[in-house]
């Protein structure tokens, strides 16, 4: 192979401090101008991310929390329907045996009643038989006698006699 090609290949070294030179004062504009905020971008990212990712561990606490009120005010409820549901059958008997007495008590009004029109209807039935048996006695005693005695006098002469002898009659 010929050598005089790869010789002149290769860069002359003034060139390639140049290179070097340009290569530096590239590096060292990217990194002033490019490096510094592509690492603030990141850092940026980066915290954007965490913020996230706190935020949502914040959210799923809040609704761990949310679930947990939401299970207890479930709880709550059906506790507080379980105690309307027990007050409306106490009330409900409370209501029931009330009826129950105040039926009893009616019920004991109108044989008590009912007690009274009988002794009442007892008196006046008494009443009217003692009435039927002055009529009767009077009518009886003046075929007897014959004579005409007034009817005050003889009705009082009976009644007396009725009272006396007859009262412990009436009453059985």
């Amino acid at each position: 192979m010929n050598m005089d090609f790869v010789v002149k290949a290769l860069p002359e070294p003034q060139t390639v401090i140049i290179q070097l030179i340009a290569t530096l004062v590239l590096l060292g504009v990217l990194a002033k101008f490019l490096y510094k905020p592509v690492l603030e971008m990141l850092e940026k990212r980066k915290q954007g991310i965490e913020d996230n990712i706190n935020e949502a561990k914040e959210k799923k606490e809040d609704a761990i929390s949310l679930k947990s009120q939401y299970e207890q005010k479930i709880d709550d409820a059906k506790k507080e329907g379980q105690e309307i549901i027990e007050t409306s059958k106490k009330r409900g008997e409370e209501l029931r045996e009330q009826i129950v007495t105040e039926a009893k008590e009616e019920a004991n009004k109108i044989v008590e009643r009912a007690r009274r029109e009988i002794e009442a209807e007892r008196q006046k039935a008494t009443e009217e038989l003692k009435e039927e048996v002055v009529t009767i006695a009077m009518m009886a005693a003046s075929k007897v006698v014959d004579k005409n005695l007034d009817e005050g006098s003889h009705r009082e002469m009976i009644d007396k006699f009725i009272n006396e002898v007859g009262e412990k009659q009436w009453q059985n």
